[in-house]
């Protein structure tokens, strides 16, 4: 092969590879993010203040503290992947029941394996301006011109009215992952794809 037929080549993987990115919806406002399946194949750090953990693929990815927890409550400060086995709105506040859960990549779909954890279901609250993603099937289908993977911002209000919807036996098998600020109060919250 010539020099010229390498370079060729190499041009037609690049655009392919960013075309299947972009329609995979790996993308997060033009920003490549790490919570898709692929993100993780090669082992990963994911910093909070330089306490982060290196997961590899084989061990699958869970409720992992990014950080010692300094708060008032155990997961003040960190990221969790949970399950929610319910959620409210009360007193202005969104509240929560969840249960730490692990992720696993399902290569043969390239989506996650969600592995519900054991135990009591901790109630957890939302801080007001919280950030909420969601992808399918929390979502819905009905969002035109977007991947069932890519996340999309939601109130927290939706949230509740959706999650309430979902069949029970699906909805236990949704994963989230959650990041928590310094009090414990969940600041973020996104949904995990699944097909």
């Amino acid at each position: 092969m010539t020099a010229a037929h390498r370079r060729a080549t190499l041009c037609l993987l690049t655009v392919a590879t960013f075309g299947a990115l972009a329609l995979t919806g790996c993308g997060e406002n033009g920003q490549e993010t790490a919570d898709g399946p692929t993100a993780v194949a090669a082992a990963h750090t994911e910093p909070a203040d330089g306490g982060g953990r290196a997961v590899s693929p084989d061990e699958g990815e869970g409720s992992q503290d990014e950080r010692p927890s300094t708060g008032k409550t155990p997961w003040a400060g960190t990221k969790q992947f949970v399950t929610i086995e319910d959620a409210w709105r009360e007193g202005g506040l969104t509240h929560l029941s969840v249960r730490p859960a692990q992720k696993k990549i399902n290569t043969q779909f390239d989506t996650w394996e969600i592995i519900p954890g054991e135990g009591d279901f901790t109630p957890v609250t939302m801080v007001k301006d919280a950030r909420v993603l969601l992808t399918t099937p929390v979502r819905g289908d009905d969002a035109s011109g977007v991947s069932r993977g890519e996340p999309l911002p939601s109130s927290q209000n939706e949230f509740v009215t959706l999650l309430k919807q979902l069949d029970p036996g699906l909805s236990a098998g949704i994963g989230y992952d959650l990041s928590f600020d310094g009090e414990g109060q969940v600041a973020r919250l996104q949904s995990q794809y699944r097909p």
